[in-house]
């Protein structure tokens, strides 16, 4: 471990992980705000969200490097493992530390969550797009969808297309 003492370890990592979490909330605030713009259909506001994109993305990842090169400062692998021995030496007991890194964590779960639901909508929303295209141009549809009967078996397409498709 370092010569530096813990208290200083605690205010670096400490005001690293604010900063963290600050960045990482204002992504996830852009993407809910995102979400529900496509969810709504609300063109004007996804053009809104896309055109001030100021995101601090690259922040996020020098951040992350800077905690990295802290770790190994302080004699500690930079990994999780060396996060939680790291935060375990300088914390004082008091749990500051940890608590900041626990809400670093579960900021990061949303985003990763929010993502995979963004991608999740836009690609409905292409599907669709792309159905309503293909029908309203007389393509083949090459979705192998069925059509059931009342009775709630699976029935042989019908060869004309319906609108209900797109």
């Amino acid at each position: 471990m370092s010569t530096d003492s813990p208290e200083q370890c605690r205010q670096e990592l400490s005001q690293l992980l604010q900063v963290q979490l600050s960045n990482i909330d204002e992504v996830n605030n852009y993407l809910v705000e995102l979400k529900t713009s496509i969810a709504q259909n609300n063109i004007a506001a996804i053009n809104d969200s896309l055109t001030q994109n100021s995101l601090p993305i690259t922040d996020i990842e020098a951040l992350d490097n800077h905690r990295n090169q802290l770790l190994i400062r302080y004699g500690f692998s930079a990994d999780k493992d060396g996060q939680t021995a790291c935060i375990t030496w300088c914390d004082n007991n008091d749990g500051v530390l940890l608590n900041l890194y626990q809400s670093l964590t579960d900021s990061l779960i949303r985003l990763q969550r929010s993502i995979q639901v963004n991608d999740l909508l836009v690609s409905k929303g292409q599907d669709r797009i792309r159905r309503s295209v293909s029908l309203l141009t007389g393509q083949s549809n090459t979705d192998k969808s069925n059509t059931y009967s009342k009775s709630g078996q699976a029935g042989v397409a019908i060869s004309k297309r319906s609108i209900t498709l797109a």
